[in-house]
């Protein structure tokens, strides 16, 4: 079965990149604010990556989250000038716990257990080192930086570690892939007279953007049926519109990271995006929010 599922979707990948490809050599020499080359291929790269490590199991799928998760917790504390090799080794070992008890502890509730244990080591962590300047500040800027890029972030290893998680992982990947390129070239191409979504957060996002990127969302979970055969028409439908609706605000929430701390990428790691932060933006916010309706819409 996920066989064929990753057969079909490496096939509407290809579709989708193709258009994607077909758009900008129609575009010629527009200014698209990116190395719109160098950016396709890094999608298609984490395109694979999601699609090919998915299908060949929870732990090489896991390797890859933690990779992620704790480049972007690195990003995070370096940027907010917050990192230290202890504070970095604590958030690891904690990350790496997550990622245990869902894949080996035989009881994965105890990953919600992690958010709490992670305030407890980090306030008296920060005590110990007797700085009590900005002490509030430096607790709060660890703690959001381990919570929101580790815990949110490995809501995808929960996923994939489900009975039917290759499925809800695909079609993830898939709306917020359709998503992001769907609002990128519908707001460039279409949207130039279009009122801006949010000018104060990200000027370059407008309503047209939004609208094609919505869409694009709303088809791609509505038509995937072979990944979600848990879930009848109406709550693929549900679950489109819920994920259209937040992939925008996991984007806007680390724009205004950013701009508070008056930076234009969080890094340079990943060709034609920036660093981790800056392509997974929607991706950890999106996660714990679809696996959360997900087990909604299936007992109702």
């Amino acid at each position: 079965m996920n066989y064929d599922m990753m057969i079909q979707t490496v096939s509407i990948f290809s579709a989708i990149f193709g258009v994607a490809i077909l758009i900008i050599v129609a575009a010629g020499d527009r200014s698209w604010g990116r190395n719109i080359k160098v950016a396709t291929i890094s999608w298609i790269v984490i395109a694979s990556l999601f699609t090919f490590l998915g299908y060949w199991g929870p732990v090489p799928f896991s390797v890859l989250i933690l990779i992620i998760a704790l480049t972007a917790t690195h990003e995070f504390y370096n940027l907010n000038k917050v990192y230290s090799k202890s504070l970095m080794f604590v958030s690891s070992a904690l990350i790496l716990g997550m990622a245990w008890t869902i894949l080996f502890s035989g009881n994965p509730q105890w990953f919600y257990y992690f958010p709490g244990l992670a305030l407890l080591i980090l306030v008296p962590l920060q005590l110990f080192k007797g700085k009590t300047v900005d002490f509030i500040n430096q607790v709060a800027r660890q703690y959001l930086g381990l919570i929101y890029w580790g815990w949110m972030f490995l809501h995808f290893i929960l996923l994939i570690n489900m009975a039917e998680g290759y499925g809800i992982v695909v079609v993830l990947c898939s709306m917020i892939a359709l998503n992001d390129n769907s609002a990128f070239f519908v707001g460039i191409l279409l949207g130039k007279n279009s009122p801006k979504f949010a000018p104060q957060i990200s000027p370059n996002k407008t309503w047209a953007g939004f609208g094609g990127g919505f869409v694009a969302t709303i088809v791609v979970a509505a038509t995937f049926a072979y990944a979600l055969p848990e879930l009848v028409l109406w709550k693929r439908f549900v679950l489109g519109t819920i994920t259209a609706l937040v992939i925008p605000v996991g984007d806007l929430i680390e724009s205004a990271m950013k701009r508070d701390l008056n930076i234009k990428d969080s890094g340079n790691i990943i060709p034609g995006h920036g660093g981790m932060m800056d392509r997974f933006d929607s991706w950890t916010f999106t996660a714990p929010v679809v696996y959360y309706v997900y087990h909604i819409l299936i007992r109702i």
